[in-house]
């Protein structure tokens, strides 16, 4: 049974939304505390979390701030009216994040989750999984967009996320942005193939670099491929199918 942390202010809100999905889900309810969330995603390992946004009780900057620099691989659902989601200030907006706007209907709260959890999919165990590494959650967003319907993609924002990411899943395709702050696409590279499930998977380097030094350069470090950004959905559908032998 698939695990949702539920954070929000205990009362009639929150208790709809459980009732509504206790049936079909293992749900965990949590104080909308940045504390008390960083401890429960600790110990429950949630596959999703739902944010309820309530007007007397808005769920702050920092319980965003800490799912984004510790779990973005973890999908998360606001569920809000359009009133209190014009109040959160632009919070929720990054790639791992979507809303449902109160009142919902049961069945659309329902499929919102599985879809969510990529349940619907769960009957096509063919479908390839696709890691997508990028400190631009734009540049996340449009791969996400391009390749979603046909692949499960999963998102990391930085090397650091990636590299965790590898070592918990098997994943059967990367695609890495070659400059990013902190650990850059190189040195990522480089620890992913120290990873057990890392070491055979291929990796497909994203770079704005056009000029053939530095293109040089990224091949050096022998990946599977690289795409140039803004990247094109041709070119990206075009190598997955090169490299994937599909």
């Amino acid at each position: 049974m698939k695990k949702i942390l539920l954070v929000g202010k205990i009362g009639e809100v929150v208790s709809g939304i459980n009732a509504c999905l206790t049936e079909e889900f293992q749900i965990q309810l949590c104080a909308p505390v940045a504390a008390d969330v960083k401890g429960m995603v600790k110990i429950v390992k949630p596959d999703l979390i739902i944010l309820s946004q309530e007007a007397d009780a808005l769920i702050q900057q920092d319980v965003y701030r800490i799912l984004d620099e510790y779990w973005s691989h973890i999908p998360v659902l606001v569920m809000c009216t359009k009133e209190t989601w014009r109040m959160c200030g632009g919070f929720g907006e990054g790639s791992q994040y979507d809303k449902l706007f109160r009142p919902v209907a049961k069945a659309d709260l329902l499929y919102k989750c599985r879809a969510m959890l990529n349940m619907y999919d769960s009957m096509n165990a063919s479908r390839k999984k696709i890691l997508v590494v990028d400190d631009s959650a734009m540049v996340l967003r449009n791969i996400k967009g391009m390749l979603e319907e046909k692949y499960d993609i999963i998102l990391a924002t930085s090397g650091e996320k990636a590299i965790k990411i590898v070592e918990e899943r098997e994943v059967d395709m990367i695609f890495l942005d070659y400059e990013m702050p902190g650990m850059d696409g190189r040195e990522t590279f480089e620890a992913i193939l120290k990873t057990d499930n890392g070491a055979i998977t291929p990796v497909v380097f994203l770079t704005s670099v056009s000029d053939r030094t530095r293109i040089v350069n990224v091949l050096k470090n022998h990946p599977a491929g690289y795409v140039l950004k803004p990247p094109d959905k041709d070119k990206i559908l075009a190598i997955i199918r090169e490299v994937l032998g599909e």
